[in-house]
This record gives C-alpha cells, sequence and structure tokens, in this order.
C-alpha cells in the first residue's frame, strides 16, 4: 500500500505540468535576450548563480540532511551528488529568469545609443544543420552567434572564412556590453 501511495506522490500532476512548461516558456524569453547581448557579463550571472545556489542549499538542507541518514552507506555519495547536481540545475534556470529585466533594460538602454558597424575577425563557422554558429572576436573578445547566411557553406571549408569578415552592426549597452542589431559576413 505504501509503495502505491509513494508512486502516486511522484507523479506529476497537470498543474504541474503546466508550471514547468511555463518556466521553460519564461527562460526561452532569457535565453533569446543574452544571444543579441555581445559581451555578455557573465560575471553576472555567476554573481546570481552562487547567490541562488546558497539560497536553494538552505532550503533544502533539512530535507537534505533528513533524507541523507537513511540511505544506504553505498549510495550516499550518489545520493550526494544527484541533490547537488539538481540544486546546480534548478540555480542556474532561476539565475536567467533573475537576469532577463537586465537583458531587456539593456536592450532598452541602448536604443538611446547610435549604431555603429564594426568588422570582426572570423574564427570559425559551424554549419551542422541544427548548431549553425560564427565564432568571431569583438573588441577582444570571442564571441558566438547562432544564426545562418548561405554563404556560410561555402566558406567554412579549408578555412576560407579567414577571407571574411563578420561585419556587426550594434548600439553600445550597459556593463560594456554591445546589442546586435544586425550582422552579415562580407569578403575582406
Amino acid at each position: 500500500m505504501t509503495s502505491k501511495k509513494a508512486k502516486e506522490n511522484n507523479r506529476l500532476t497537470t498543474g504541474d505540468w503546466i508550471k514547468l512548461i511555463g518556466f521553460f516558456v519564461v527562460y526561452f524569453f532569457f535565453l533569446k535576450s543574452k544571444d543579441i547581448i555581445i559581451n555578455y557579463p557573465y560575471w553576472l550571472l555567476i554573481t546570481v548563480f552562487a547567490i541562488v545556489v546558497v539560497i536553494c542549499i538552505s532550503l533544502q538542507f533539512r530535507r537534505i540532511k533528513e533524507d541523507y541518514v537513511t540511505i544506504e552507506k553505498k549510495d550516499k555519495f550518489l545520493f550526494f551528488g544527484i541533490n547537488i547536481l539538481q540544486i546546480a540545475v534548478i540555480a542556474y534556470f532561476i539565475s536567467g529568469i533573475i537576469l532577463i529585466p537586465f537583458n531587456y533594460y539593456n536592450i532598452y538602454k541602448s536604443k538611446s545609443n547610435n549604431s555603429i558597424i564594426e568588422k570582426c575577425e572570423i574564427t570559425g563557422i559551424s554549419t551542422y544543420s541544427k548548431n549553425r554558429s560564427i565564432f568571431y572576436n569583438f573588441k577582444g573578445k570571442s564571441n558566438v552567434i547562432n544564426g545562418f547566411k548561405p554563404i556560410m557553406e561555402n566558406i567554412k571549408d579549408d578555412g576560407k572564412f579567414e577571407n571574411y569578415y563578420f561585419v556587426a552592426e550594434v548600439r553600445q549597452g550597459v556593463c560594456n556590453t554591445y546589442i546586435l542589431e544586425s550582422w552579415d559576413i562580407v569578403q575582406k
């Protein structure tokens, strides 16, 4: 009887699925806004992540401690690892959601600045169907943008991409970031 009750308690309800889907939709807004910010301040993401990890651990500590005592000795390391991984994943997603207002404020604030055109060295191109990306240097920092232009297929092979520039139209944002307005690939 107790194992049947445990199975019922471990099932996700319709409400749980709706919350989970809503969570991923909101996180999608973080990813979309982060993708157009060049030189993203990852120190900010790491700081928020660390704070959220501490909060998650403090909220879950008592439950983890109670469960840890009941686990067999041989499974304690696995139990500890799974809980750390769970907290890290949840903290990463929550950190992204917390940073959505910063990203959109950054985009909004950049609209008051003039756009500038920057020619950037291309350091690599990936044209795999699910991961079409351009790797480039912008003001001394390596960046990547997911996207596709037909010329990418032609210049990928044999390092031909070194004969081209990644041309970005950007506006300066806050924290030494730039908002990507548009981009193209042009020959040197």
